[in-house]
């Protein structure tokens, strides 16, 4: 039996603090292991920024990744809107194996690929199946009105008038927190995890977010908007839809965080709303 309890992350890791598996509470481990077999092997994993443990588990069954909090969390709510999403998104990301709610626990069981981050950077081989996994999000079929989600435009109500927020409105599923903890390869295609603030709205959105997280990644704006043209709803995006989107995130940041980070992460909307109108224009 094979316990690995990683050392700390290096500083400046965004992580949230973790309980390794052997000091879970063994009524606990136990109701895990009733469903994915006795664990033979153990591996705390870091990535993420919510949940109290989160590891990958061996066992004579295959291996499995799970992920939990407790009942008083505030991030209870989240895992449930990945555990009602989960069925929708098989096309795209790992099945969940099991959602566990026992002795003061919420605990998400999934099916483990052996994968890593997606390398989004300019020239990486990740970068075609990431396309291609962005199309697939876009043409998932959503869950109908019975599955409770938030719609995105809401999130932005606080920030923009009633037409602008009309433009945001849709009623795709949105993952909405395409950052490269959430976007996995496996040298052959790419998966999208972590579905805890997926929400109803505009296909598109998703893509825009990714071509932030290329932008930070290295490519110019004008580079990461070329890219995703692969996508099919991109090109259907309007430059006014696109304005909304800076703009709600512009006055996002500005009320949210520090001066420097709002001026840092406002630019990067900016630039991105300015490729997407040189790119209308030359079309």
């Amino acid at each position: 039996m094979s316990f690995h309890v990683p050392p700390p992350p290096p500083p400046g890791f965004h992580t949230a603090p973790r309980v390794p598996w052997p000091e879970l509470d063994p009524a606990l481990r136990a109701c895990v292991e009733e469903t994915v077999g006795a664990v033979v092997d153990a591996e705390t994993v870091w990535a993420g920024f919510s949940c109290d443990f989160a590891v990958m588990l061996g066992t004579a069954r295959g291996s499995f990744f799970a992920k939990g909090v407790r009942r008083d969390h505030p991030a209870v709510a989240q895992q449930h809107v990945e555990a009602v999403v989960a069925p929708y998104v098989t096309a795209l990301s790992p099945r969940l194996h099991d959602h566990i709610r026992a002795n003061d626990w919420d605990v998400l069981v999934f099916e483990y690929v052996d994968a890593v981050h997606a390398d989004l950077s300019p020239g990486s081989r990740d970068l075609p199946y990431v396309a291609e996994t962005l199309r697939l999000l876009g043409a998932l079929v959503p869950p109908g009105a019975e599955v409770r989600l938030d719609r995105v435009a809401d999130r932005w109500a606080d920030y923009l008038d009633t037409a602008a927020l009309a433009l945001l409105d849709g009623e795709s599923l949105l993952h909405t927190d395409l950052n490269p903890h959430n976007l996995l390869s496996d040298g052959g295609r790419a998966y999208v995890v972590d579905w805890a603030t997926a929400a109803r709205g505009p296909a598109w959105i998703d893509v825009a977010h990714a071509v932030l997280r290329l932008m930070e990644q290295g490519h110019t704006a004008a580079d990461a908007e070329a890219w995703a043209r692969q996508v099919p709803c991109w090109g259907r995006v309007s430059a006014a839809e696109i304005d909304a989107l800076v703009t709600a995130h512009v006055r996002a940041w500005r009320a949210l965080v520090e001066p420097e980070d709002a001026r840092r992460c406002s630019a990067r909307f900016v630039a991105l709303g300015s490729a997407v109108r040189f790119s209308a224009r030359v079309s």
